[in-house]
Protein backbone atom coordinates (compact mmCIF):
# COMPACT_ATOMS: atom_id res chain seq x y z
CA UNK A 1 0.00 0.00 0.00
CA UNK A 2 2.65 2.52 0.32
CA UNK A 3 4.17 1.78 -2.42
CA UNK A 4 0.96 2.50 -3.82
CA UNK A 5 0.80 5.87 -1.93
CA UNK A 6 4.68 6.75 -3.48
CA UNK A 7 3.79 6.08 -7.02
CA UNK A 8 0.67 8.46 -7.29
CA UNK A 9 2.68 11.23 -4.71
CA UNK A 10 5.68 11.37 -7.54
CA UNK A 11 3.34 10.75 -10.69
CA UNK A 12 1.60 13.49 -9.03
CA UNK A 13 4.50 15.55 -8.44
CA UNK A 14 5.92 14.99 -11.93
CA UNK A 15 2.46 15.83 -13.25
CA UNK A 16 2.93 19.77 -11.71
CA UNK A 17 6.21 20.12 -12.74
CA UNK A 18 5.60 19.15 -15.91
CA UNK A 19 3.06 21.58 -15.80
CA UNK A 20 4.76 24.26 -14.55
CA UNK A 21 7.70 24.19 -16.56
CA UNK A 22 5.06 24.64 -20.21
CA UNK A 23 3.50 27.14 -18.65
CA UNK A 24 7.35 29.33 -18.01
CA UNK A 25 7.82 28.71 -21.61
CA UNK A 26 4.53 28.87 -23.31
CA UNK A 27 3.74 32.34 -22.05
CA UNK A 28 5.12 35.49 -22.72
CA UNK A 29 4.98 39.02 -24.82
CA UNK A 30 4.16 39.22 -28.19
CA UNK A 31 4.80 41.59 -30.83
CA UNK A 32 1.19 41.96 -32.36
CA UNK A 33 1.90 45.38 -34.69
CA UNK A 34 4.55 47.03 -36.41
CA UNK A 35 3.92 50.78 -37.10
CA UNK A 36 5.38 54.27 -37.31
CA UNK A 37 3.94 56.87 -35.72
CA UNK A 38 3.80 60.43 -36.81
CA UNK A 39 7.04 61.83 -36.01
CA UNK A 40 8.32 58.97 -38.24
CA UNK A 41 9.43 56.42 -35.07
CA UNK A 42 9.20 53.00 -35.48
CA UNK A 43 7.02 51.11 -32.53
CA UNK A 44 6.58 47.58 -32.06
CA UNK A 45 2.78 46.64 -30.17
CA UNK A 46 3.82 43.60 -27.36
CA UNK A 47 1.08 42.46 -25.81
CA UNK A 48 1.81 41.04 -22.24
CA UNK A 49 1.61 37.82 -20.41
CA UNK A 50 -0.28 35.70 -22.70
CA UNK A 51 0.11 32.79 -24.44
CA UNK A 52 1.46 31.56 -27.39
CA UNK A 53 -1.93 30.22 -28.16
CA UNK A 54 -3.39 33.37 -27.41
CA UNK A 55 -1.27 35.48 -29.65
CA UNK A 56 -2.72 33.04 -32.37
CA UNK A 57 -5.94 33.55 -31.91
CA UNK A 58 -6.47 37.24 -30.79
CA UNK A 59 -6.75 40.22 -32.53
CA UNK A 60 -5.03 43.35 -30.72
CA UNK A 61 -8.34 45.37 -30.03
CA UNK A 62 -9.45 42.28 -28.44
CA UNK A 63 -6.72 43.55 -25.34
CA UNK A 64 -6.58 47.13 -26.01
CA UNK A 65 -10.80 46.66 -25.70
CA UNK A 66 -10.09 43.94 -22.31
CA UNK A 67 -10.50 44.79 -18.99
CA UNK A 68 -6.82 45.53 -18.54
CA UNK A 69 -5.98 47.50 -21.54
CA UNK A 70 -2.69 47.86 -19.90
CA UNK A 71 -1.22 45.13 -21.23
CA UNK A 72 -0.54 46.16 -24.43
CA UNK A 73 2.67 48.54 -24.48
CA UNK A 74 3.72 50.39 -27.57
CA UNK A 75 7.41 50.13 -27.34
CA UNK A 76 9.61 52.90 -29.64
CA UNK A 77 12.53 51.34 -31.45
CA UNK A 78 15.41 53.38 -31.84
CA UNK A 79 17.46 50.62 -34.13
CA UNK A 80 15.86 50.95 -37.63
CA UNK A 81 17.54 47.63 -38.62
CA UNK A 82 16.04 45.78 -35.52
CA UNK A 83 12.99 47.03 -36.12
CA UNK A 84 12.76 45.72 -39.98
CA UNK A 85 13.92 42.46 -38.82
CA UNK A 86 11.57 41.92 -36.07
CA UNK A 87 8.56 39.94 -36.87
CA UNK A 88 4.58 39.74 -35.53
CA UNK A 89 4.13 36.93 -33.59
CA UNK A 90 7.50 37.01 -32.01
CA UNK A 91 7.73 36.53 -28.25
CA UNK A 92 9.95 39.26 -26.98
CA UNK A 93 11.04 40.65 -23.78
CA UNK A 94 11.89 44.75 -23.65
CA UNK A 95 13.53 46.20 -21.26
CA UNK A 96 12.36 49.82 -20.91
CA UNK A 97 13.23 52.52 -18.13
CA UNK A 98 10.24 54.20 -17.79
CA UNK A 99 6.50 53.44 -19.18
CA UNK A 100 4.60 56.61 -19.90
CA UNK A 101 1.26 56.90 -18.18
CA UNK A 102 -0.76 57.01 -21.49
CA UNK A 103 -3.34 55.34 -22.81
CA UNK A 104 -2.00 52.93 -24.46
CA UNK A 105 1.16 52.70 -22.48
CA UNK A 106 4.05 53.88 -24.35
CA UNK A 107 7.98 53.47 -23.40
CA UNK A 108 11.31 53.56 -25.14
CA UNK A 109 12.94 50.31 -25.82
CA UNK A 110 16.56 49.99 -24.67
CA UNK A 111 16.81 46.45 -24.80
CA UNK A 112 14.86 44.15 -26.91
CA UNK A 113 15.63 39.53 -26.09
CA UNK A 114 14.10 37.55 -29.06
CA UNK A 115 13.18 34.40 -27.43
CA UNK A 116 11.84 32.70 -30.48
CA UNK A 117 15.81 33.18 -32.28
CA UNK A 118 16.85 31.25 -29.33
CA UNK A 119 14.49 28.33 -29.06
Amino acid sequence: MRKIHSAIALLLLSSFMAGCNQAKMETGDFIFDKQINQDKTPMIVVVQNISRNDASNHSLSDYLNNDDPNDVIYYHITDADLYEDLEIGERVTVTAPHILLSSPLQAMAIEVVRHDLAE
